[in-house]
């Protein structure tokens, strides 16, 4: 059985994600050429999640069936949520790369507790509309516009808030290991947790 590595990284276009493999010995040299260069004219690379497997080709060929029509023409991108890929990835026997030091298992729950929030999070199930405006519960300064059900405008592009609540706290120096966030819990509205406002499931 080879080992090799499959990783998974954000663009700088919202929603869409790369999907991979690589020899393990390789892996650091192509993280940084993808980081510097970009793939398929998307710049902004950057690694998400990487772990290492037995028979990587086999996996990462199954990897792009199941989500073959997410896939950007015969490229490794893929307009996928990135937690749903990095849930199945964490599901599969292999040891974690990227991050290191994480435990699989916790990873994984938090991942799916994650995702099944943000599933059922809804802007206007809370009382807010298009328009109103939401603020970072760490720095009120740093604002983002409600722009449908689940979506927010910041910077002139579009949200889900989990996305862009990665994308804040790795900006400001505030990731956490897990790398994992649930994005109602880092905004509020009028000073309030949009978790805790009533009506959030």
């Amino acid at each position: 059985m080879t080992k090799g590595i499959i990783y998974v990284m954000t663009t700088a276009v919202s929603g869409l994600i790369k999907i991979g493999k690589t020899q393990t010995k390789q892996f650091q040299e192509r993280m940084r050429y993808l980081e510097s260069n970009g793939y398929y004219n998307v710049v902004g690379l950057k690694r998400e999640f990487a772990i290492e497997v037995n028979d990587y080709d086999d996996k990462e060929k199954l990897i792009h069936d199941v989500f073959s029509k997410y896939r950007v023409a015969d490229s490794e991108l893929f307009a996928l949520d990135v937690d749903l890929v990095r849930q199945l990835l964490l599901a599969f026997e292999g040891q974690v790369i990227f991050p290191k030091n994480i435990d699989k298992e916790k990873q994984f729950d938090f991942v799916s507790k994650s995702r099944e929030e943000n599933n059922l999070f809804n802007f206007y199930r809370i009382g807010l509309k298009n328009g109103d405006q939401i603020s970072f519960c760490y720095d009120a300064t740093i604002k983002a516009k409600v722009v449908g059900e689940r979506d927010v405008e910041y910077l002139g592009y579009i949200y889900k808030l989990t996305p862009l609540t990665r994308k804040i706290v790795e900006e400001i120096g505030k990731a956490n290991k897990s790398n994992a966030y649930r994005g109602a819990q880092y905004w509020c509205y009028d000073g309030v947790r949009l978790s805790n406002i009533k009506g959030t499931k």
